[in-house]
């Protein structure tokens, strides 16, 4: 029965599609008469190994081959029973059938000990050859490493790695690789021809992308496009024995994702799931999309070396999306694609994974935009939130501070009440008794950022300004911990520079000889100080109406003194 990929096998060198740099070698040793005992023809499936071995064994017999040319004629006698495979000095054995010692001892030791018939030289092409037993390759050692003159040996094998370095070290070895895209379509274009069937461009390049660099793939999968009868063959009609490769639809995915149109990618996704498309599979050539763009960005030329070209109209539409991508982005859409490929987990709904990556580029990354935006114009507020999971006793009075809170920004650091600009800290010394004047208005100013902030600093006792720093002497430590909390911190330095009119920092000490005011002593220094009280500064606690002199009314007393809060009856 005939197939394509045996109709249409190459019978010379410049039949053979890709595999240059082992075409030129091969035609330059032939033209030089300097050809070697062994070949070792090494790489993956279906990319002319068998192939060009066939060729090679014709060039060296060929009798109409003229001196300084390679090219077989393929009209001798020698050339057209080789092409046949009737020749019998051409010997082509399976070594995935012939793995013994016993084999290669007959078919290939006492072979070779025979001159050859009509021929110049006895070709021996061994495929499969790392499917020979170690004991097969002992045997094969030695005739290799020293043949008769007119014995050539050609293995091929898509396992390199399973073949004795001994055996590779006697041969002169070919790395084949996958063939081009364009190289396939240029083969297919051929046949089509030959074959008298117009094909359209889009349905050879998805062929050849498909196939994967094969191009015994490619000759297999079009036969079967050849087979629906017609003459000329649409993408529609090709798509009836070729599912849809989802190359065009990959493209216009990123081309949404680059311009943050999270719509009109969540919209294509669902279409290809109404169309019946393998969403596995449509990641999977996203991510080797984005792969290809990456090579094109890093090098140009390696995305050609490595087989990943595309064919003509998806080359130019992909160049298009290249171009609105940076580096950032492709590596956070190749990442979130790759996380998304590996999820093994059953979806309920089998579209969700897809569109969770298309929110999270699109819309997560451009409010993560903004934020480091205004980040960059207005320093962070500091918030009370964290502040009041330490002291949850004052929530309700925090609720009624958290407004005023909100308003503090950079401009009130920087200016005070009275709109002069702040010192610097190397230029702000007070004594004792100048902080001790201004410090009643700071207790009422940071009253009004933090309820309970204000009782804890009542507990302490300030010490004279030195170079924009103050020290606050504390009895308790748990009042100094709450004290050099980052967002109380903050809040109290910029209490202190409003009040002070200075960028003042502090520290913070333990004295635990340190005597504590009185309550009324506390109350005479708020009503005689210099400020007008506000609403605030005047609110007092409400606590239980119980005699001051019982123990539970004095034990209370001093826990919403120490940490602020009210009683609820």
């Amino acid at each position: 029965m005939s197939t394509l990929y045996r109709d249409y096998r190459p019978q010379n060198f410049s039949e053979v599609f890709g595999q240059n740099h082992i075409k030129i070698t091969l035609q330059n040793e032939i033209s030089a008469e300097q050809m070697a005992q062994a070949y070792l023809f090494c790489g993956p499936r279906a990319v002319g190994k068998t192939t060009l071995a066939r060729v090679l064994a014709k060039a060296l017999n060929c009798t109409n081959r003229k001196n300084k040319e390679s090219e077989p004629c393929n009209k001798c006698p020698n050339c057209l029973s080789i092409t046949q495979g009737s020749n019998l000095d051409v010997i082509e054995i399976d070594a995935a059938s012939n793995t013994g010692v016993d084999n290669v001892r007959e078919n290939i030791i006492a072979f070779s000990r025979v001159a050859p018939n009509n021929t110049k030289f006895k070709v021996f092409i061994i495929d499969e050859v790392h499917m020979l037993s170690i004991s097969a390759f002992n045997a094969l050692l030695k005739i290799i490493e020293e043949p008769p003159t007119y014995v050539v040996f050609i293995l091929c094998t898509t396992e390199i790695q399973k073949v004795p370095t001994t055996i590779i070290s006697r041969c002169q070895r070919f790395d084949f690789k996958r063939i081009s895209i364009s190289d396939v379509v240029k083969k297919l274009n051929l046949i089509a021809s030959a074959e008298k069937i117009t094909v359209d461009q889009e349905v050879l390049e998805s062929v050849a992308r498909r196939s994967g660099g094969h191009l015994r793939d490619a000759e297999s999968l079009l036969g079967q496009i050849f087979s629906l009868g017609d003459k000329t063959i649409s993408l529609e009609q090709a798509e009836l024995v070729m599912p849809h490769y989802n190359s065009s639809e990959a493209i216009d995915l990123i081309e949404s994702l680059s311009r943050k149109d999270a719509s009109k990618a969540i919209i294509l996704i669902n279409n290809l799931v109404d169309s019946g498309a393998n969403l596995k599979n449509f990641n999977a050539e996203i991510i080797n999309l984005l792969r290809k763009i990456m090579l094109n960005k890093l090098n140009p030329s390696l995305a050609a070396n490595l087989g990943l070209d595309l064919g003509e109209n998806l080359e130019l539409k992909l160049n298009a999306v290249e171009a609105n991508l940076d580096w950032p982005q492709l590596l956070s859409f190749t990442k979130k694609f790759l996380e998304s490929y590996s999820d093994n987990r059953n979806n309920l709904i089998t579209q969700l994974p897809l569109e969770l990556v298309v929110m999270e580029l699109c819309l997560l990354n451009q409010s993560n935009t903004v934020q480091n935006d205004l980040k960059g114009r207005v320093e962070p507020i500091p918030t009370l939130k964290n502040s009041f999971k330490q002291n949850p006793i004052n929530n309700n009075s925090a609720n009624e501070s958290s407004a005023p809170a909100k308003k503090m920004t950079l401009v009130s650091i920087k200016n005070n009440q009275n709109n002069t600009p702040l010192l610097n800290k190397s230029d702000i010394n007070l004594d004792h008794i100048s902080v001790m004047e201004k410090w009643p208005e700071f207790l009422v100013k940071i009253k009004k950022y933090n309820h309970s902030l204000s009782f804890v600093l009542q507990n302490c006792q300030p010490k004279e300004i030195s170079n924009g720093n103050i020290s606050l002497v504390f009895k308790y430590k748990f009042h100094q911990d709450r004290i050099n909390d980052p967002n109380i911190r903050g809040i109290v330095e910029n209490t202190l520079a409003e009040v002070y009119g200075a960028i003042i920092s502090f520290n913070s000490l333990i004295d635990d000889n340190l005597e504590l005011k009185k309550d009324d002593d506390i109350e005479e220094s708020f009503t005689s100080s210099s400020i007008t009280p506000s609403p605030i500064t005047t609110e007092k606690l409400e606590i239980s109406e119980e005699s001051p002199s019982s123990p539970t009314s004095s034990l209370m007393g001093d826990l919403l003194k120490n940490f602020g809060g009210q009683v609820i009856n």
